[in-house]
């Protein structure tokens, strides 16, 4: 490991376990809220309640629906001729800016 790296991580180690910590704590909350999620929508399931607002949340139940796409893997696997013209005719350019990924172990 080069020095700089070493002078980086020492300076800045507390700042890296704090973010480790709120990382670990943010995965415990998301499961715990999934679980009242889960909680609410069963009980609304079972007392055929279809929405509820009061002062604390806004829950509405919304019926599933289907939607049909193109499946452009597909396409560009079995028409791979017909896939290229469409990209030339029709390109949708999507540009993505640069980030740093953090993995907390």
């Amino acid at each position: 490991m080069s020095n700089e790296v070493t002078q980086f991580e020492n300076k800045y180690l507390q700042a890296m376990v704090h973010l480790a910590i709120m990382e670990k704590q943010q995965k415990e909350l998301t499961i715990k809220v999934k679980d009242a999620k889960a909680e609410l929508e069963d009980a609304m399931a079972q007392h055929d309640i279809k929405s509820i607002d009061n002062d604390f949340l806004k829950v509405t139940w919304v019926k599933g629906s289907s939607s049909k796409s193109i499946d452009i893997k597909k396409l560009q696997e079995k028409e791979p001729k017909l896939y290229g013209e469409l990209l030339e005719d029709y390109p949708k350019v999507t540009d993505k800016k640069a980030y740093v990924k953090f993995t907390v172990k």
